[in-house]
């Protein structure tokens, strides 16, 4: 099956687009991705699928934010329907528009990939929050297919929808080395922390992530150092800020993003993972973060914001403690359990089964049943 994937941004900071598309083209499909690379970035080298950019080289900054939008989409859902594809795959609500206008534009499939609760998040303004939502019910019914991330946003999207088929689940699990395979630089040592416990927040910080949290928190633990991994941006400057005028801000570090394929040697080094989501929207309820993946196919437990879709997933797998994200005291006395157990023989079987239950390779298969669906 000739398969067309369309993105809003760069496939470069989208790891999931990365994993599907690999996942379909190893698995025989001729799978192209339309994307929107910055106008002078090069496509990286030896991908299994075919990249073809959409971004306005010329003239794209004389043009009004929203315009400039329209324009791109348009050149998505050309460039799409261009490569003559089976399937458009839309990536995100962004996609559904331009995913519809190529699909009818060449005859074929659509699928819609949920990446979040669209309707769910709080932070979108202007117009978006109605284009969103007037895109999903005008396309989502329409899809021959829809895909989600969690059980949650699955659920309700069929509910809200009324969807003639249940929407797949097809969570963000890693598709990582094991251990040792990408060695990173002794992370201890490179912060000075000798054996001192390590609590890992990774991946990129921002408002709602409960990092501000985290650091009070910190400071009830005076034992311990906390690792900020992939930590860029203005928002990171204002946390490293806030960070140096706390009592525990000898014990606070960050560090730039890695590599995927280094990722997991590095989060191995830290003896418990952080995912501390706000109470503050549905998509937060309903998320499964990449992050929590992450933390078990490393082998750390975990402390999670007592959220839904998440407290479901550490409860009943054992593999970790759930406290409210929002109350250092209650975030500081799990991290304090956390670390008291990390060596419990049983906590660590627990972890060792969830990350070999919880891979891409299982994941993947659920992704090929869903084309495999489509082709009967």
């Amino acid at each position: 099956m000739r398969i067309c994937m369309l993105l809003h941004k760069d496939i470069a900071h989208d790891t999931r687009v990365r994993r599907e598309a690999g996942a379909l083209a190893g698995a025989g499909h001729e799978v192209t991705v339309v994307h929107l690379p910055p106008p002078a970035g090069r496509e990286p080298p030896g991908t299994p699928y075919a990249l073809v950019a959409a971004t306005l080289r010329r003239g794209r900054r004389r043009l009004p934010h929203a315009a400039r939008l329209g324009a791109e989409a348009t050149r998505l859902a050309l460039r799409a329907a261009a490569t003559r594809p089976d399937a458009i795959h839309a990536h995100d609500a962004a996609m559904l528009l331009p995913g519809l206008l190529a699909a009818r534009r060449c005859g074929a499939r659509l699928v819609y990939d949920s990446h979040e609760l669209a309707t769910g998040v709080p932070y979108r303004r202007g117009a978006w929050p109605t284009v969103v939502a007037g895109a999903e019910r005008l396309v989502a019914p329409r899809a021959d297919a829809v895909i989600a991330v969690s059980d949650g946003i699955a659920a309700r999207l069929g509910e809200r929808y009324r969807l003639r088929r249940p929407p797949a689940t097809i969570r963000n699990l890693p598709d990582l080395p094991p251990p040792g395979a990408a060695p990173a630089p002794d992370l201890r040592r490179a912060l000075g922390i000798g054996d001192a416990p390590l609590i890992l927040h990774q991946g990129a910080v921002a408002a709602g992530r409960g990092c501000e949290v985290l650091l009070r928190a910190l400071d009830l633990l005076p034992e311990a150092h906390l690792l900020f991994l992939g930590a860029e941006g203005a928002y990171a400057a204002r946390l490293r800020g806030l960070a140096g005028e706390s009592p525990g801000a000898a014990r606070c570090h960050f560090l730039a993003p890695v590599p995927p394929e280094a990722l997991l040697s590095h989060t191995a080094q830290a003896d418990v993972g952080v995912s501390l989501l706000a109470d503050s929207c549905e998509n937060h309820r309903l998320a499964l973060p990449n992050k929590l993946f992450e933390y078990i196919a490393a082998g750390l437990p975990v402390v999670v914001s007592d959220l839904p879709e998440a407290a479901r997933l550490v409860r009943a797998r054992g593999i970790g403690w759930c406290a409210d994200g929002a109350d250092p005291a209650s975030v500081a006395a799990a991290l304090r359990t956390a670390l008291a157990q990390q060596d419990d023989e049983e906590l660590r079987e627990r972890l060792a089964r969830g990350a070999a239950e919880l891979s891409w390779e299982r994941e993947r298969q659920r992704l090929l049943a869903v084309y495999d669906a489509l082709g009967r």
